[in-house]
């Protein structure tokens, strides 16, 4: 009898194990068939081919497959070098997607959240081990996360009709234009459709936004902690990054037809982690090495940045509601590498190349006013770690973003949501990987956000009391604005409200252990890099960064 009792009770457990289909549903490329969540409260529909890909152009349309197709494996990641084991991963054929969808049955159809993944361009993917779904699944919305080509095979950019730059960005918009004709296959709003994204992914989303090749494949968008404007969102020299890459290969030229002939060439393996960064120069530039450009028009091609994105949100009015934000430690992310030589900046710029000055003299004369901000009369050291862990929250995330912010205010009548995220809690996995001291500091370092709107496979353990409040708060302010538009609708007022920013009056939210509204986090630093970028800012892509006096 107790045999018997421990073969019903095994069984039990293997038919728990034992992936249960979801419903088979009709999409552009064929059948699809996914699974059902463990607890039976969504379904998954993993792996999904959204276009094809072909190197250093913008991807074609999907594949098609006879009978039936199992969505049920996570998406192989783009060619990336593994911040794990440092070797190359992933597959060309990466242009997948997967989507998550409520099981219960409901009589109008859901809003859609399309996830734009962050990694600076060059890693990171759409798939389940950071981008869990089960948050948002609570919150009755479909949630859509993607791979897009990233470093070298998604953003090289030579100006020529074979390789005419921004394929990741291409791949995007594919994504958004499968999304619109195929999520109401899966009870999804075509016309409710909310973008957001994290970092490279904000980036992306901004970019978009300035673009008309996107528009109308969104009506609303979150971007955290990334700006279209920020100096270091496009790649001002393509034609240069390109043969740096080819250099560090073996092959010396600034031809962009030979430089397409060696690169297009060459094994991914090799070419993907050629990530030596960008010589040190007088500028205070990130060491990013593939960014989106500022295309030419070539006939026959889309384009999908044709300027500055500063003066394309002057030139295109926005349609779009925005919620704009960072996180109030930003910077530590960066600064967890710093060693001994940042003191070699000392003598240098620490403004960016995104200005241009009538001289040297003039643009060090700006630097000095920056550094004396940040330093006083301190030199630029390790010993100062936390200034410059200011300096680059300020310079490359939050004035960035509230600039944007105030762009699209002036030119706009949609309302524009601005808040600074300064939680610390159990799931800030950024600040623990990234600080020096163990992550003890205060606030919320780049990216820790993220575990709080997705259950990522990464942070299995279980949730604080005080962590799942975050996350439920965090994830109704998501999927509220999402399908109204407002972020704390009248209908929920157990939640703090949550005011739209005005022309001259922007308002934030502060996200903490007590949320709340308040004024701008860091007013004398942003009135500083204000000041500075309404001077200096370069509006032509091809402005030299130091002009020679008149």
């Amino acid at each position: 009898m107790q045999w018997k009792q421990r073969v019903v009770l095994w069984s039990l457990v293997a038919a728990s194990l034992v992936q249960q289909p979801a419903p088979e549903v009709r999409v552009s490329g064929g059948w699809v068939q996914g699974i059902i969540s463990a607890d039976g409260s969504f379904y998954l529909y993993t792996g999904i081919p959204y276009a094809t890909s072909t190197r250093f152009r913008a991807p074609g349309p999907p594949p098609k497959w006879e009978g039936t197709l199992r969505a049920v494996n996570d998406i192989e990641v783009c060619p990336q070098v593994s911040i794990v084991t440092g070797s190359v991963v992933g597959s060309e054929d990466c242009l997948k997607l997967n989507v998550y969808v409520p099981a219960m049955t409901v009589m109008r159809p859901r809003a859609v959240m399309v996830f734009i993944h962050g990694g600076a361009f060059v890693v990171g993917s759409g798939g389940r081990f950071i981008y869990g779904p089960e948050f948002l699944m609570k919150k009755d919305v479909i949630l859509v996360t993607f791979n897009y080509r990233l470093g070298a095979l998604g953003f090289t950019c030579l100006g020529i009709k074979e390789a005419p730059g921004n394929a990741g960005l291409k791949d995007q918009i594919a994504a958004l234009k499968w999304v619109r004709d195929n999520i109401g296959s899966f009870g999804g709003d075509p016309d409710n459709v909310t973008v957001f994204g994290e970092s490279a992914g904000a980036t992306s989303a901004s970019l978009l936004m300035a673009s008309t090749t996107a528009s109308g494949l969104f009506k609303r968008a979150i971007l955290q902690s990334g700006s279209g404007i920020s100096n270091w969102a496009i790649n001002r020299e393509p034609v240069r990054v390109a043969s740096l890459v080819a250099s560090k290969l073996g092959f010396h030229s600034e031809d962009p037809h030979e430089l397409y002939e060696f690169l297009s060439k060459t094994d991914y393996r090799d070419l993907v982690p050629v990530m030596h960064g960008k010589p040190e120069e007088l500028f205070f530039d990130t060491q990013l090495l593939h960014l989106p450009c500022v295309e030419e028009i070539i006939p026959g091609e889309m384009s999908v940045i044709t300027d500055l994105p500063w003066n394309l949100f002057i030139k295109k009015k926005n349609h779009v509601p925005v919620v704009y934000g960072t996180n109030s430690r930003e910077g530590m992310f960066l600064t967890a590498e710093v060693d001994g030589s940042v003191e070699g900046r000392n003598g240098k710029y620490i403004v960016a190349s995104d200005l241009s000055f009538s001289s040297v003299e003039e643009g060090m004369r700006v630097s000095r006013a920056a550094q004396d901000f940040y330093f006083g009369s301190d030199r630029i050291s390790i010993e100062r770690i936390n200034n410059i862990t200011d300096l680059y929250t300020h310079l490359y995330f939050e004035v960035p973003s509230i600039l944007e912010s105030e762009l699209l205010l002036n030119s706009s009548s949609e309302p524009v949501f601005n808040y600074i995220f300064d939680y610390s809690g159990g799931r800030n996995l950024l600040k623990f990987r990234t600080s020096r001291s163990g992550g003890g500091e205060k606030g919320a370092c780049h990216g820790d956000e993220l575990f709080y709107l997705f259950d990522a496979a990464v942070l299995p353990f279980r949730l604080s009391e005080a962590d799942r409040d975050m996350v439920d708060f965090l994830t109704s302010l998501w999927s509220n604005f999402a399908k109204y538009g407002n972020p704390t609708p009248a209908k929920q007022p157990s939640l703090v409200r949550w005011e739209p920013s005005d022309t001259g009056q922007l308002r934030f939210l502060h996200i903490g252990q007590v949320s709340r509204m308040g004024a701008m986090p860091n007013p004398s630093a942003y009135r500083l890099w204000r000041d500075i970028y309404l001077r200096y800012r370069k509006t032509n892509y091809k402005q030299p960064s130091i002009l020679q006096p008149s």
